[in-house]
C-alpha cells in the first residue's frame, strides 16, 4: 500500500453540471476524507472548466487513499492524475 502523499486531480466529464452539483460534490468529498482516521487526504476543492464541461477535484494524499475517497464520495471521474504545483508559490498562493 502506497503511503507517500502527493497531489492529484480527479478529472470528470460532466455535461450540464450545475453549481448545486458542485456544492454537493464538494460536501461528499470533504465528508469521505474526514471519515479517515487519521486524516490522510486533504481536499482542496473543485474547478469547473465551463466550456469543456469538465470538473477537476483537487486532492492531496497517498494515491490509493485518494482513489478510495473519490470512489466513496461518488465522484464521477474518468481518471485520476498526479499533479505538480509550481515551485515558486506556496499552497496559499504567496510568492516564495
Amino acid at each position: 500500500m502506497e503511503t507517500e502523499s502527493r497531489s492529484f486531480v480527479a478529472e470528470c466529464f460532466w455535461p450540464d453540471v450545475s453549481e448545486a452539483d458542485l456544492e454537493a460534490l464538494d460536501r461528499r468529498v470533504e465528508q469521505a476524507a474526514a471519515e479517515l482516521a487519521p486524516p490522510q487526504v486533504c481536499y482542496l476543492g473543485s474547478i469547473l472548466l465551463c466550456e469543456d464541461e469538465v470538473v477537476l477535484c483537487q486532492l492531496d494524499g497517498p494515491a490509493d487513499t485518494v482513489r478510495a475517497v473519490a470512489e466513496r464520495a461518488r465522484v464521477p471521474f474518468e481518471r485520476i492524475l498526479q499533479t505538480v504545483r509550481s515551485p515558486w508559490t506556496s499552497p496559499g498562493g504567496e510568492t516564495l
